[in-house]
């Protein structure tokens, strides 16, 4: 119960009693019991946090482009089918011994949208990056190459917290 509330419902009590006609009279009274609810978080809290979500896959998307391996910290952004096709694009380049340090990068939201559950979250993101691809042991291959990338991403609302985690990305030409 907020302190607000407590003090109106102290406030109609003495109302009430104030009120009574003075007989002896005893009337029944009624109790009301207070339950404690876990505070709802707004929508904008929930935009924030799919937003920080989205920043976090980001990162992760990054670190994973040079180390071609997925930390354990991962699942605190990403999971499902993100997830996966990120493990799978490491181990790729693993195995051909390919890595790709980002030169620069410039990543704007172009649309963000929370659906009216709550659960579920969309945005498109557009994302232009120079990358340098690298052998093994760091050494340049060839020539810089320019990415310039349109894509839908998926969030999903992990239970009944504020957090968001990237559940899917699927690449639009």
């Amino acid at each position: 119960m907020t302190a607000f509330r407590a003090v109106v419902l102290a406030c109609s009590a003495l109302a009430l009693a104030g009120c009574s006609n003075g007989s002896r009279d005893v009337s029944p009274t009624t109790t009301t019991s207070a339950t404690t609810t876990a505070e709802q978080p707004t929508p904008e809290e929930l935009e924030q946090s799919a937003r920080a979500a989205l920043d976090a896959n980001h990162r992760l998307s990054v670190f994973v482009l040079w180390h071609n391996r997925v930390p354990a910290w991962a699942s605190r952004s990403t999971d499902g089918p993100a997830l996966v096709a990120l493990r799978s694009a490491a181990a790729t380049r693993r195995a051909r011994g390919i890595r790709a340090r980002l030169l620069s990068d410039r990543r704007r939201v172009v649309s963000f949208r929370l659906d009216p559950s709550y659960t579920k979250a969309t945005a498109t993101v557009v994302d232009r990056q120079r990358v340098q691809p690298s052998g093994r042991k760091g050494k340049p291959l060839g020539r810089t190459v320019v990415l310039s990338e349109r894509a839908t991403y998926e969030l999903r609302r992990v239970g009944r917290t504020s957090r968001f985690v990237v559940w899917r990305v699927v690449l639009r030409r």
